[in-house]
């Protein structure tokens, strides 16, 4: 069976820059590896002291092509904080908005 692998050395907008690589055997998809090279740039410290209400709203500002992921991301550690899930319709409202 053919084998052959995808490469891509560079993917911007990725927090920063990135690498994938997939290989693939026949019509199947056997490994696939994802790189992130920036180091973390700790945006947790912006929100240090502040309430915790805020932090959707900050952290949506911490890039302009994505805010609605940040956003998501500061409101699924608060709920899993409090022991929080969602289902049902708001999960589906949630994944609108990710489309745009």
């Amino acid at each position: 069976m053919k084998s052959r692998s995808i490469k891509v050395d560079y993917l911007a907008r990725v927090e920063g820059e990135g690498a994938l690589l997939v290989k693939i055997r026949g019509k199947e998809v056997t490994d696939v590896k994802f790189r992130i090279f920036e180091p973390p740039r700790f945006f947790e410290a912006f929100l240090r002291g502040r309430n915790f209400t805020e932090a959707p709203d900050i952290t949506a500002r911490i890039c302009g092509i994505c805010p609605v992921a940040y956003q998501m991301s500061s409101i699924h550690a608060m709920e899993d904080a409090c022991g929080v899930s969602v289902t049902g319709q708001l999960r589906a409202l949630r994944r609108l908005l990710y489309c745009g």
